[in-house]
């Protein structure tokens, strides 16, 4: 770890946020279960549907049964937007630009944030406006070399890579090798197909390969 503090020892420990919504509230909860069941402790409930803001109060009442796992909810662009979530319970915000006043708005609550950012300077202020950990997106256009060319210049930032990163070995081992803090993924981890045919038995056993390589790659 570049920068240890309690935030970033919890999201290195993770390993793996998931990143995903469904309209439809039973299986936003299922995905949630087999997430948690499957290794996941870092969920991410992106904001990307008029029904968000009715099921997320039901994901932390699922949340609050599940030790030690931490929810929070991305696709966040300003302070009101975010302020909606956090009254619901929402642990942290995660964005897919980097909008300085979420930034300042965060760090005025003591809100860890999670900004996307694609270059360096972006990620450079994101730093100076309170990011502890930033996210690379979209990763598969940015890639591995990125990262390294981000630590050169800015060597204590934590970053986490979303958008494109597999359930791989050969691709998860090249993110952490390049020294990120942790992986962000999506419809990797929960196929569209198989969430609509509610197959959640083939994406748990996904989700727990996919955390025994994480752990495998960090031992």
């Amino acid at each position: 770890m570049r920068n240890p503090t309690p935030f970033i020892k919890r999201m290195y420990s993770a390993g793996v946020m998931p990143i995903f919504f469904n309209p439809d509230e039973a299986k936003c909860l299922k995905m949630l279960e087999i997430a948690y069941e499957g290794g996941i402790r870092v969920i991410e409930m992106v904001d990307r549907g008029a029904e968000a803001k009715s099921i997320f109060p039901a994901l932390r009442k699922a949340a609050d049964q599940m030790p030690g796992l931490y929810l929070g909810v991305g696709t966040i662009y300003t302070p009101a937007q975010a302020e909606v979530f956090l009254d619901m319970g929402a642990e942290f915000i995660v964005a897919p630009v980097m909008n300085p006043k979420l930034g300042e708005y965060c760090k005025k609550l003591d809100i860890p944030w999670i900004p996307g950012c694609g270059s360096v300077s972006e990620v450079y202020f994101a730093q100076e406006h309170g990011a502890e950990l930033v996210k690379i997106y979209p990763a598969n256009i940015l890639g591995t070399d990125f990262v390294k060319a981000v630590h050169a210049v800015l060597p204590t930032v934590e970053l986490i890579p979303t958008g494109g990163v597999e359930p791989k070995i050969e691709n998860l081992k090249s993110w952490f090798d390049s020294g990120v803090c942790c992986v962000g993924m999506g419809s990797q981890l929960f196929r569209k197909d198989l969430v609509e045919a509610g197959e959640f038995g083939k994406l748990k056993e996904t989700i727990k390969h996919t955390m025994d390589l994480v752990e495998s790659l960090k031992a």
